[in-house]
């Protein structure tokens, strides 16, 4: 006995999909069955794309609008390879890790922790030496 999509019973009759003898498929069985490509019916449920791409998305205009790659790589946050920052960065009590040891390069450059500490403690030597 078929079922819906909620676990009731389906008493509507059963239709084939495809008439065995003229191989035809009614415009209301694919209406059902079927994605338009003009958007006037909708998926319900989960789409399996079997790793197949999807491709050709245009950019969102909407909250729930599928992204295409381009749109997702210039919108989604920091890039890894470099970049330019327009605000500021919350770091949520998080720590800014990987700084190079050195000097900066110009004064505006972010420096590790072990820099000033270094700085400090070599004019701290040098005092002691001059006082010698």
């Amino acid at each position: 006995m078929p079922v819906d999509k909620f676990g009731r019973r389906d008493y509507r009759p059963t239709q084939t999909l495809v008439n065995e003898t003229t191989a035809v498929v009614s415009l209301s069985q694919m209406n059902d069955i079927f994605l338009t490509r003009d958007g006037k019916n909708t998926a319900v449920g989960t789409i399996n794309m079997t790793g197949n791409t999807f491709t050709n998305a245009s950019s969102p205009g909407n909250d729930h609008d599928a992204a295409n790659k381009v749109y997702d790589d210039h919108n989604a946050g920091i890039s890894k390879t470099g970049g330019e920052m327009l605000g500021n960065l919350e770091m949520n009590n998080f720590r800014l890790t990987g700084l190079p040891p050195g000097l900066p390069e110009v004064g505006s450059d972010a420096v590790s922790w072990s820099q000033p500490v270094r700085l400090v403690r070599d004019s701290e030597i040098n005092c002691v030496k001059k006082t010698v």
